[in-house]
């Protein structure tokens, strides 16, 4: 399976090449920036919680199975989906209490279709995410982000297709071991323009056990140890498009969702691998013709299968 293939090729590069005292001096890096943001009025976590802090850096691959779909107009197709994604932030400290976070995002995915007269494409995706956090005073926070985000398909000759993708957030801590999120998100530029309020929320039920409604990802939660970490939850689907064939424009939707269970390890310091394995909706996928309405499709969901390396880094109090 060329999926297997590329992603045992890419983590093999990333263990292997540069060994062991490459990945000891990137920890070194990410050892001293925490340690400043420790020294900082920033509050990311009070409690006492096994539960790694979110990656800020992701490289990983998801295999979607065959799925059979049925379009309105009656044409019958089978497709699968590989895809394959790079993100990282690098966040930088703007005074005691505010924080700027610059990254890039890369994606690619791989349509095999049988059928329906639509052959088979290829999406490369590039993001430029930025972000801002303040520490308003101990109980609040406020955030905004926004991520201009280009995608060029293979399908005739197609150029870059822009959307921009952001929102504002204010983050409450009610208590240590709980805190609630509330703004809007906003995605403008793609097939459909929308925005949405938004309220999410985190429960760290004990040390190993937290309950996160963090949209759109919520989840269960569970790290016996430091060193591992249990996921069993949503997440939006990588196969969730808007294709229009005439002259190649592509869109990412997010409504459709993956529910798995993933499972991730600490192979050392900072950097984690994983794993998930789940059921993946494609119902996102719509194709257009020319300047025809797009066309919804009656979709068939299918098994998936995620790896993953990435570096989720401690804080560090002085």
């Amino acid at each position: 399976m060329i999926f297997k293939t590329k992603m045992f090729y890419l983590l093999s590069l990333i263990l292997c090449c540069g060994g062991h005292s490459a990945l000891a001096e990137e920890s070194g890096v990410i050892d001293r920036a925490m340690e400043r943001f420790g020294a900082s009025e920033l509050e990311f976590s009070r409690s006492d919680s096994n539960v790694p802090f979110f990656p800020v850096a992701l490289l990983g691959g998801t295999h979607y199975g065959d799925a059979e779909v049925e379009t309105d107009d009656g044409r019958d197709l089978t497709y699968d989906v590989d895809t394959f994604s790079q993100a990282a932030g690098i966040p930088f400290l703007l005074g005691d209490r505010d924080m700027l976070v610059v990254g890039e995002y890369v994606s690619y995915s791989d349509f095999s279709v049988e059928g329906g007269e639509v052959d088979d494409f290829r999406v490369t995706s590039v993001g430029l995410p930025m972000g801002w956090v303040r520490q308003v005073n101990e109980q609040w926070q406020a955030a905004a982000f926004v991520m201009p985000i280009g995608h060029d398909s293979d399908l005739n000759d197609s150029g870059w297709n822009w959307q921009t993708l952001g929102g504002g957030f204010a983050r409450w801590e009610q208590r240590d071991d709980l805190w609630w999120a509330f703004g809007l998100y906003f995605d403008v530029g793609g097939d459909d323009d929308f925005v949405i309020p938004y309220v999410g929320a985190s429960w760290e039920i004990n040390q190993r056990w937290t309950l996160s409604a963090v949209m759109p990802w919520p989840a269960v939660l569970y790290a016996p140890t430091p060193d591992w970490l249990f996921r069993l939850g949503v997440s939006p689907s990588g196969a969730s498009w808007s294709i229009e064939p005439e002259n190649g424009e592509a869109y990412v939707n997010i409504d459709s969702w993956d529910f798995g269970l993933g499972v991730e390890r600490r192979f050392f310091r900072h950097f984690w691998a994983g794993v998930e394995a789940g059921w993946g909706g494609f119902r996102g996928l719509r194709l257009s013709d020319g300047g025809a309405d797009s066309i919804d499709i009656d979709v068939g969901s299918s098994a998936y299968i995620n790896m993953s390396i990435a570096i989720r880094p401690s804080i560090i109090d002085r």
